[in-house]
């Protein structure tokens, strides 16, 4: 008979090897477990630092709209320390390079922050938008068409603008008047960062009339006196009424599209009007007209000028196809006033900023005379019966369209 062989102590090898490897099992469960709380923890510390580093561009946005007199100001002043240069100081009212210790939007928690420079984009950026203008003026009218390429030997400061290469689906507005800014804010939650880089533009209505008076028709001259200062140009085949007291330049090849000058679609404009009237038809009794019968503006329109001091308004008066609105009361005004139809003007009237109107424009002094510093554009005939003065005026055509500005995202990258 065989001798059972001694396996005494097998149990416990077989122990010793079963708790070892639940050891090994438990070791690896904590380590996986540790692993992934640290990546959540990691994840989470992300999510929260990019949430930061968008916190500190959208206040850049903010303080970009921020101005001593009109909170829809975009960007920075012409008493600006390098101004509109690539060099462009940091230090001054807008809080350019601030960071979430100075915050406009609250405190943070403990070891989380952000950080956030604020610069001109210039025409090295890597997205390709500059003009084809090598040492001359940023503000680049008249340039026939934007750049296939960069080739800048001295960069200048992007603008706003398809003349700045800029796609037609980032905006509508031909010529860049105000710059483009480079946003870089950086996000920090317990020593994990992220990085967000954004160029935001001031999409500022193209207000600039280029004359006293800009016409796609002909200025007709009733009598009296008139004082025109800045010139006055007028559409094809039209000659310089003799009893017009201003210069007439080189009549317009080609009439100006009043549809697409102002830089948006009329459609568009009308949506962040301060004010909308309408008279869509003969009698003013279309649905939603609230203009008499009249035509008369004078106790329709609320506010000829902002609740602020220089503040502007932007009005628009929707009458194509309706009948002719007339000012003729004593108003003091400021802004732009976008009139789609016929517009008359009679009596004391002062307007600081943009007329535009897209149908036939009577002027008439009455007691004091109509007076305008900044522009007149109209599509059709512009009739002057005297007793007017119009003076152009491009920096207040341009503060008019700065104060009325909205701002556009062109790129939005994570680094």
């Amino acid at each position: 008979m065989e001798k059972i062989k001694n396996e005494k102590g097998f149990i416990l090898i077989l122990a010793l090897i079963t708790m070892l490897a639940m050891t090994l099992i438990g070791l690896s469960v904590v380590y996986n477990m540790n692993t992934d709380l640290h990546l959540s923890r990691n994840e989470r510390e992300a999510k929260i630092a990019f949430q930061l580093a968008e916190a500190g561009v959208r206040e850049a946005v903010a303080r970009l709209h921020i101005a001593s007199t009109n909170s829809r100001y975009i960007g920075e002043k012409s008493t600006d320390a390098n101004y509109r240069t690539i060099s462009w100081n940091s230090g001054n009212s807008l809080g350019r390079n601030f960071s979430s210790d100075n915050s406009i939007v609250g405190t943070l928690g403990t070891n989380q922050s952000y950080s956030v420079t604020i610069r001109y984009l210039d025409e090295t950026n890597p997205e390709g938008f500059c003009d084809g203008n090598e040492v001359g003026s940023n503000i680049s009218s008249g340039v026939a068409s934007p750049p296939t390429s960069c080739s800048k030997t001295t960069a200048e400061v992007v603008m706003y603008g398809q003349d700045f290469n800029l796609d037609p689906s980032v905006t509508s507005i031909r010529y860049g008047q105000l710059p483009v800014y480079r946003i870089i804010s950086t996000g920090t939650s317990n020593g994990t960062t992220r990085t967000i880089e954004a160029y935001l533009g001031g999409s500022n209505l193209n207000t600039d009339t280029e004359k006293a008076i800009n016409t796609n028709a002909c200025i007709d001259v009733a009598g009296g006196s008139n004082t025109i200062t800045g010139d006055v140009v007028q559409g094809p085949g039209c000659g310089c009424d003799p009893q017009l007291n201003a210069t007439c330049v080189t009549n317009k090849t080609a009439s100006t599209d009043m549809n697409t000058f102002l830089g948006d679609t009329l459609a568009n404009i009308k949506t962040y009007s301060d004010e909308v009237h309408k008279c869509t038809t003969a009698t003013c009794n279309g649905a939603g007209d609230d203009i008499p019968a009249s035509g008369a503006l004078d106790n329709i329109v609320t506010a000829w000028e902002g609740a602020g001091p220089y503040e502007s308004v932007l009005l628009y008066i929707e009458n194509a196809g309706g009948k002719e609105v007339s000012i003729s009361g004593n108003f003091t005004g400021e802004g732009i006033l976008i009139v789609t139809g016929d517009l008359k003007i009679s009596g004391s009237f002062h307007w600081e900023g943009l007329i535009y109107v897209l149908g036939t424009l009577t002027v008439s002094g009455g007691g004091s005379d109509l007076n305008v510093t900044g522009g007149v554009m109209a599509n059709n005939t512009v009739a002057v019966n005297g007793g007017i003065t119009i003076n152009y005026d491009l920096e207040e055509l341009l503060e008019q369209a700065r104060q009325t500005s909205t701002s556009a995202t062109m790129v939005w990258k994570r680094l």
